[in-house]
């Protein structure tokens, strides 16, 4: 039946495909989004955790806010809009330079690098009204700032075991049974900013099981977490001061990089990190940031940065016998960021952590290059861990890092690159390049060196996996032949110099990607895409003795349409299907298959969305992603295994010039079971339905 749907669909999808053809173009053109909803996929596989991509809408979010004014000509803000290339920014600053400011946004197409698919994926994100230098004023921005107010409410409806409603007694006697919260979760966020000078906001989030209003007075009142920051920008020769919460953002992310951070994907080709030093925290991601002071001054061509970091941050805490006395040391870093149980609230903020430092960067025409140092102090020992896969990384509760970083750009190439090494411990290198030759072609290549006793917890760098113990090399380029065509593909070549957890001996991997993208007009496009991984594994031989080091192979073949059938109405579908293949093991498959529509009238302040989802996957291991539309301040990615059928209703209304309110509705229907997740989250049932309303009041 799921197979007979599947041929199904992919007849609809040609069928549609001719239907366009025939069509005049249409004023209102499709709007591609592929290259972000591709990221968040790729992340979401590859970290094989739940994750809070808060940081990534909050970006998203800002660029909508406060769009990129393109007659800025200033190359800063312009690297703002992470969709360009070297090429395309250094042509747009030239036309401008010779030929005066936009006037319209069809002049961007004469600019070469800048097509009619670049225009479209840009537009919502930028501005064309005349650039005015402006001096900031404080009188300015309490006058004439905005006001944002949002508040989100999540809940699933299905009771799951750690909400069971029993006796006193029996939480007494097993106190982490439960959650001590109701299934509510709730976000409020409150935000004042002016153009891009100020930004100050406060944010409080309360995740599903931790308790808001206890009965207990030892229990802690109010919102689990709070986050609070006020960001200035461009004061002369201040360049941005941040107070409360921030990101730290340098060179390439191997020294220091919080928050947020891309990799590869299909359909795109890894550029360089565009760091801006400094970034407003307003996330509700409650690990990555920073919790202090922190300021860039520039001098002439230099722009120097300091700053400074305290907060308690959540760890596991053992006590261990000594000569003298029991102590406490720390067994690891707490990263979820629930603290529903007793347990998981005895690992909150349970140590103490400090860092320090700063970078210094020279900006030239063609050459851009920075030295970082940093301190990072936790106020407890971490434990010495027996496992032989960590036998060469460092104890992390007291580190020195130093890194240098650098930019060379020659017309069309550009060479980048960092270095970092950890006191007494080992380096990490990573070397870029990228190569625009032609518009219509672009060449990327990084090779990467991290050695196997090289460990940081506040980097971001490119990578199959954390920034230690991998050596490789990966090559990627994206052409549009034609105007119809656009091709990309990558390979990435790897291999770990010592064991990984699960990977008993030094080993390989592989990732071959390539996809076609197919435009039929300009309402919309087909994606065929291929990829294939291969990753190290432990296969264990028949006597149990001693493990033996196979391979992991995975392939996906994706088909994707995407039409923009009238102007207020948007048509995904996409087909996909992975086999797996590992030594010892029989094969693997898994499909996933759905319809999605999106509806925006136009001049009608409301809009829907709409899908519909199968999937059968035969394990875990077969799982597939999917991105998800979501209410504003949300991205939804889930992985789908197993079998059964999922979809998702997102209406939004404004209800008012300043007021608006969106709710969404989504269910997942399994046929291969009837009880879902397990542990506390366990669900009596084959259904999971979740709720969500925000509502948000901008002045």
């Amino acid at each position: 039946m799921f197979k007979a749907q599947i041929l199904l669909n992919l007849v609809l999808i040609f069928m549609n495909a001719g239907t366009v053809s025939a069509l005049e173009p249409d004023t209102t053109k499709y709007m591609g989004t592929e290259e972000i909803e591709q990221q968040l996929e790729s992340l979401a596989e590859r970290t094989d955790i739940e994750s809070d991509y808060s940081d990534w809408v909050e970006e998203l979010n800002l660029l909508r806010q406060r769009p990129v004014n393109l007659n800025s000509g200033d190359e800063n803000e312009l690297r703002r809009l992470f969709f360009l290339n070297e090429l395309q920014i250094k042509n747009l600053l030239e036309y401008i330079t010779l030929y005066g400011q936009l006037a319209s946004i069809y002049e961007l197409q004469v600019i070469d690098g800048f097509n009619e698919k670049v225009v479209s994926q840009i537009l919502p994100y930028i501005s064309l009204s005349p650039f005015v230098t402006e001096r900031f004023s404080f009188k300015k921005a309490l006058r004439y700032g905005e006001p944002d107010v949002l508040f989100r409410f999540q809940r699933v409806l299905q009771q799951s075991k750690g909400y069971a409603n029993v006796p006193d007694s029996l939480r007494l006697a097993n106190p982490d049974a439960y959650y001590l919260g109701s299934r509510n979760s709730l976000l409020f966020r409150l935000q004042y900013s002016y153009k891009d000078y100020l930004n100050f906001g406060i944010v409080g989030d309360k995740d599903a099981g931790e308790p808001l209003f206890p009965k207990s007075d030892t229990l802690h009142r109010g919102f689990d977490f709070y986050s609070v920051h006020l960001f200035l920008k461009n004061m002369g020769f201040v360049r941005q001061i941040a107070l409360g919460d921030y990101h730290v953002q340098f060179g390439q992310g191997l020294t220091m990089w919080s928050g947020f951070s891309v990799g590869k994907a299909a359909g795109s080709v890894v550029m360089r990190k565009r760091a801006p030093a400094l970034r407003a925290n307003a996330s509700s991601n409650e690990n990555s940031f920073m919790r202090g002071a922190a300021t860039t001054i520039a001098l002439g061509k230099f722009d120097i940065t300091a700053f400074y970091s305290n907060r308690r941050v959540d760890a596991n805490l053992l006590a261990v016998d000594s000569m003298q006395a029991a102590e406490e040391m720390v067994s690891a870093l707490q990263l979820s960021g629930y603290h529903r149980t007793p347990a998981e609230l005895a690992d909150k903020g349970a140590i103490h952590e400090v860092a320090e430092g700063g970078h210094m960067a020279y900006n030239g025409q063609r050459l851009r290059a920075g030295l970082t140092l940093f301190h990072v102090d936790y106020d407890l020992k971490f434990q010495t861990r027996d496992e032989l896969y960590r036998k060469f990384q460092p104890v992390l509760n007291s580190n020195t890092y130093a890194g240098f970083d650098y930019c060379f750009n020659y017309r069309t190439l550009t060479l980048y690159g960092e270095v970092s090494g950890q006191m007494h411990a080992g380096l990490a290198l990573l070397q870029g390049l990228s190569f625009t030759p032609d518009p219509r072609l672009a060449f990327a290549m990084v090779y990467r060196n991290y050695e196997k006793d090289f460990v940081n917890n506040f980097n971001a760098a490119f990578g199959e996996g954390s920034s230690t113990n991998e050596n490789g090399l990966y090559m990627g380029m994206v052409t549009s032949p034609f105007n119809e065509i656009t091709l990309s593909a990558y390979a990435d070549i790897y291999r770990y110099t010592w064991l990984k957890y699960r990977v008993d001996a030094p080993s390989y991997g592989r990732e071959y990607s390539l996809q076609l993208v197919y435009n039929l007009s300009r309402r919309g496009d087909v994606i065929f895409g291929f990829r294939n991984m291969v990753n190290p594994m432990n296969v264990a031989f028949s006597d149990g003795k001693m493990n033996q080091v196979g391979e992991s192979e995975r392939d996906y073949y994706r088909l994707q349409l995407n039409y923009q059938a009238f102007p207020w109405l948007k048509l995904q579908s996409r087909v996909e299907i992975t086999r797996r293949r590992a030594q010892g093991r029989e094969q693997e498959s898994g499909s996933l298959i759905y319809q999605d529509f999106q509806i925006r009238p136009e001049n009608k302040g409301w809009s829907a969305g709409f899908r519909y989802l199968l999937f059968d996957t035969d394990s875990y291991d077969t799982r597939l992603y999917a991105f998800e539309q979501d209410v504003p301040y949300t991205f939804s990615v889930p992985a789908f295994a197993g079998k059964g059928s999922r979809f998702y209703l997102l209406l939004s209304s404004k209800l008012s010039g300043k007021f608006s309110v969106s709710l969404r509705f989504s269910q997942t229907w399994y046929s291969d079971r009837s009880v879902i997740s397990s542990g506390l989250d366990e669900i009596e049932g084959n259904k999971k339905s979740d709720l969500k309303i925000v509502l948000r009041l901008s002045l």
